[in-house]
């Protein structure tokens, strides 16, 4: 049984809770904090007795195996520093940190310490992509030239999320940067960006955008173009394509359902599913599992603090793109 402790129970917190409490029958949550009146309760429904007003404090219980960190992104950094030293292993939350220097520390803190670290990429444990992962990885569309990513909000975030998120690419795109080294299974070699404000959300006051492309050009050839948008009327809009030589493989939106109405007018089907957290239920199930069983056998984690620092360079140099108006080289 792996025993681990929750810091951060907002709404993505809550989602890995209720997971590990459901779905994992090998791990359980026994502690959580910062603990508001609130928290207390939802803790309670969830079977989760132990509750703190710190990290440090939860990091003192002796049965404690494991973290999950679904703190805000500015306190990654220091919760991986403090669960490293106490000798658990950790699940983080995206992006590690917004500096690339911190990353690169993280990933060197934790290979020192030989602890199980993941980065939460929850999208690479999606079915749908891992069935277009699985037929790019036998040859079925042959070796990679153009890979096509859509990724659309229904709306955007709260301006004072805005203002701490470090920008579009960073918190939204740095999803679809991870999606590309995944299936592509290379390294990005020239990142080109575009970016403009659409909506009537000022982010631009924060130095962001609200709507993207960005083409990424990888070592072996593959050429990778990604838009992005925090607004689409017609609601959350996820695709993928890839095209290759031998031919084409793609995923499409999920729908609310499956009921088709035929009339005079058409063909009419449901919207796609709200939201991330309705598209992405899966994903978020099936990486926290994926987590217990390769610490309990002792593997590799799937997702590395290495793989959070290729997806933060990219972002990094897609900002840096976009500031200058021009290619940026990845060495």
């Amino acid at each position: 049984m792996i025993n681990f402790g929750i810091v951060g129970i907002g709404r993505i917190g809550k989602i890995h809770l209720s997971n590990v409490q459901r779905y994992c029958p090998n791990a359980q949550i026994l502690a959580a904090c910062p603990a508001s009146a609130e928290h207390k309760t939802f803790l309670k429904e969830n079977g989760v007795a132990l509750h703190f007003d710190t990290f440090e404090e939860m990091l003192q219980v002796p049965k404690l195996d494991a973290v999950i960190i679904a703190s805000p992104t500015a306190f990654h950094y220091e919760h991986i520093l403090q669960a490293a030293q106490a000798g658990k292993h950790i699940f983080c939350e995206k992006p590690i940190n917004l500096e690339y220097e911190k990353v690169k520390n993280v990933a060197q803190v934790v290979a020192h310490a030989g602890i199980h670290f993941m980065v939460a990429f929850n999208r690479r444990f999606d079915p749908h992509i891992q069935q277009l992962k699985e037929a790019v990885d036998t040859g079925k569309v042959g070796s990679p030239r153009i890979l096509k990513i859509t990724s659309r909000d229904p709306q955007p975030p709260p301006l004072d999320f805005v203002k701490h998120s470090g920008g579009l690419f960073m918190d939204m795109t740095i999803h679809d940067f991870d999606m590309a080294r995944y299936l592509i299974g290379d390294e990005v070699a020239e990142v080109h960006a575009h970016g403009a404000v659409f909506g009537d959300i000022p982010v631009d006051q924060f130095d962001d955008i609200d709507t993207a492309v960005v083409t990424l050009i990888f070592k072996k050839g593959c050429m990778v173009q990604i838009d992005n948008s925090r607004y689409c009327s017609y609601g959350y809009d996820q695709r993928i394509e890839l095209f290759g030589e031998k031919g084409r493989v793609a995923t499409q939106n999920v729908l609310e359902d499956s009921v088709v109405t035929v009339d005079a007018l058409g063909h009419h089907h449901a919207r796609a599913q709200y939201f991330f957290i309705e598209r992405y239920a899966d994903s978020y199930r099936n990486i926290l599992m994926n987590f217990v069983e390769t610490l309990q056998n002792k593997q590799p984690p799937n997702i590395s603090a290495k793989d959070g620092l290729a997806a933060l360079a990219i972002a990094m140099a897609a900002k840096q793109s976009l500031k200058e108006n021009r290619p940026i080289t990845l060495s």
